[in-house]
């Protein structure tokens, strides 16, 4: 989805549903007035947009937190907003309810099971860590999978778009929840788990590497293979930094007896839009089966010349002893929003169980 289509998940269109709805809930709400907002919308990106519809509902709600509750309430039992449209809600409840914490977090549950409260329970999580823990930790076993979701993403200490749950990165308190989901029937549940214990690798790695080791050799046999998946999505971050203990995790060997060899591109010049395609021998030297995981680093120039350099996986694989393996991949220079690209020249390198083996230069004339 582009940029553009993105921001126009919140249109006019929703701004009328909203008005209509809150209206249905709570008669004096002033549709009229509220709607004159849509005038503004076309120059707001999408979170503006959805701050504007809340400072809105503000203006036309109570004011009065316990009765706002009730009126959100009768929303969400009519189910006529779904998705981005129950946004506005989410972020009325973290700006005007952390004065309000049962009743507040009565109604994230209610909620995310219409559209996520990963975002609304930040500030409860800020202000109050060990409040908050204790009450999601009620609803662990609840029956909706988006509750139980919730529970785990929504306390993620580097959670994308949500913001850092600063005493979390200093000391992880939320173990104690994963255990609890980790072998949860749902995938989108286990994938939050594995998320979560991903965020906390970034500052805590041997604390994430001691507690999968533990699942792995304690979890029984018909729950090894979630825990395997959970493992290796967990893990991903410190793969790529060649981390030991992770890899030795993995059933892989840091000091691998493999080379790397023939390594060429398609082209020396390259420019957005074109296609980097790369080959490379890779040749055991060992006298027995290896596992391996293999991925490729691009150097990318910044604009002050220094090289900030970007991970890729390629695969996982095995190789057999004196065994050589021709490998190919494309890797598309695309525009994205999230990186700037800068001219000049750059670095294509190939990695071999978290250590590189093997590196060529291309130019990059974006």
């Amino acid at each position: 989805m582009s940029e553009n289509a993105f921001k126009n998940l919140i249109n006019p269109t929703v701004v009328k549903k909203i008005s209509k709805i809150f209206h249905k809930a709570y008669p004096a709400f002033n549709e009229k007035r509220f709607q004159k907002i849509i005038v503004k919308l076309d120059d707001l990106e999408l979170k503006a947009r959805v701050l504007m519809i809340t400072a809105g509902l503000r203006i036309e709600l109570s004011n009065k937190f316990t009765e706002d509750k009730k009126i959100i309430e009768k929303v969400l039992a009519q189910k006529e907003l779904s998705g981005f449209e129950l946004w506005p809600v989410s972020e009325y409840i973290s700006q005007y309810g952390t004065d309000h914490f049962d009743e507040s977090l009565d109604l994230m549950y209610l909620l995310t099971q219409q559209f996520t409260s990963e975002f609304a329970v930040r500030p409860f999580l800020n202000k109050d860590p060990q409040r908050t823990l204790k009450k999601l930790k009620t609803w662990l076993k609840d029956e909706n999978v988006h509750v139980r979701r919730w529970i785990s993403e929504g306390t993620r200490p580097l959670l994308p778009w949500g913001g850092k749950i600063h005493s979390f990165i200093t000391k992880p308190e939320t173990l104690h929840l994963l255990e609890e989901l980790k072998y949860d029937e749902e995938l989108y549940v286990r994938k939050s788990v594995a998320n979560h214990l991903n965020d906390i690798s970034k500052h805590h790695p041997e604390l994430v590497v001691k507690t999968l080791k533990e699942w792995v050799k304690n979890s029984p046999k018909l729950h090894l293979d979630k825990i395997h998946w959970i493992k290796r999505q967990a893990l991903r971050t410190l793969i790529k930094i060649g981390h030991k203990n992770a890899l030795s995790l993995m059933g892989v060997d840091h000091a691998s007896e493999v080379e790397v060899s023939s390594l060429k591109l398609n082209q020396k010049k390259y420019k957005v839009g074109d296609v980097l395609e790369f080959e490379f021998v890779l040749e055991s030297t060992g006298k027995k089966a290896q596992a391996l995981i293999v991925d490729y680093v691009i150097g990318f120039v910044k604009s002050n010349k220094t090289v900030s350099s970007k991970v890729f996986k390629l695969k996982n694989m095995e190789i057999k002893a004196k065994e050589k393996i021709k490998i190919t991949k494309r890797h598309g220079l695309k525009k994205i929003t999230t990186m700037t690209f800068y001219p000049g020249m750059h670095q294509l390198s190939i990695q071999v169980n978290g250590k590189i083996l093997k590196t060529a230069s291309w130019m990059f004339d974006p």
